[in-house]
């Protein structure tokens, strides 16, 4: 491999966003009572049964460590412990499609973890082995909300994570009010599940719902609105949505489409009469996947822009099908 090879790996290793596609049973569970820390490990584990397909999991503590933000906790052994300890325990699925029977299921009791081990030759390694019961969980086709991990284990409160888990999960779902605005709503008794509280008056439920929006907006920049509806008696969540975040099927990363578009540009030895309709055009199919030739196009500008190797393209390529950014 060139040396401009494997400076490009490096800088792609250090700069994609580790994406986890979290099954939205699992993103609409009833496990608010989990601690901040357990949710958070819970996606760390799916990711990386995502990438190997293996229910038995050898993974470093030091690896967990960083994945969780924990660097600067001396205690951090005992807290993942206690974390892992949580994902033993119940929690309530619901609304997905059993794929044993094909029959729908309104819920079901499950837990994530069947057991943990460290051996003591090893206890820098934890062996974690997933509940064969919870894969019908992680197998359906359809319904996933993406989740940026390097993005969320920067969060300190559960409200602001929840709330950016639904904020993620229903972006871009159209609604009969505005195509240009993102809207959802939640009774209380929807949002004391999600957030594992028991409060019974709005305003209390108010406060811990406008500090997770305030942590999201400081680590995002994303603004996202609430109000309370007194006739319906519903949480009315809203924002404004961003045309360049509504890539759905998209292979490539969303930070190169506008690079990709005017790679093909300039690279179409066809006379184009109306550039922009044309980028624009492109531009839609891409973040649909519908536009032919679309991953061997971008093999194709990663190959002769940086000059990367066909065994660098593949190793940016994950299992599902995407391509990690650099």
């Amino acid at each position: 491999m060139s040396n401009i090879d494997s400076k490009a790996l490096q800088k792609a290793k250090k700069q994609h966003f580790d994406f986890l596609r979290k099954n939205n049973a699992i993103t609409d569970a009833k496990n608010g009572e989990l601690s901040l820390g357990a949710m958070k490990s819970l996606d760390v584990i799916l990711q990386i049964y995502q990438e190997k397909q293996e229910t038995q999991l050898l993974l470093e503590l030091s690896y967990l460590r960083k994945k969780l933000g924990l660097e600067r906790n001396n205690d951090y052994v005992d807290r993942i412990k206690s974390y892992l300890l949580e994902l033993k325990l119940p929690f309530e699925l619901r609304d997905f499609n059993e794929i044993k029977t094909g029959k729908q299921i309104s819920w079901a009791l499950t837990s994530f973890l069947h057991d943990v081990k460290a051996y003591k030759d090893t206890q820098h390694i934890i062996e974690i082995n997933i509940s064969e019961n919870f894969l019908n969980y992680l197998v359906e086709k359809a319904g996933y909300t993406n989740v940026d991990i390097a993005l969320t284990k920067s969060f300190k409160t559960k409200y602001g994570y929840k709330i950016y888990e639904m904020f993620s999960r229903y972006y871009s779902m159209p609604n009969k009010i505005d195509k240009r605005i993102g809207t959802i709503s939640k009774d209380i008794n929807e949002l004391n599940d999600k957030f594992g509280t028991s409060h019974k008056h709005a305003s209390k439920i108010s406060e811990g719902i406008v500090r997770g929006i305030n942590e999201i907006k400081k680590l995002t920049g994303d603004e996202i609105f609430f109000f309370y509806d007194k006739t319906h008696k519903k949480f009315v969540f809203s924002w404004e949505k961003d045309p360049d975040k509504l890539i759905i099927n998209s292979c490539i990363p969303k930070k190169r489409i506008t690079e990709f578009v005017e790679w093909l540009v300039h690279h179409n030895i066809e006379k184009i009469n109306n550039v922009d309709a044309y980028k624009k055009k492109i531009k839609a199919l891409i973040k649909k996947n519908e536009l032919g030739d679309l991953e061997k196009n971008y093999r194709g500008m990663l190959m002769h822009k940086y000059n990367l190797s066909i065994e660098a393209i593949n190793n940016l390529k994950t299992k599902e099908g995407f391509y990690k950014d650099f």
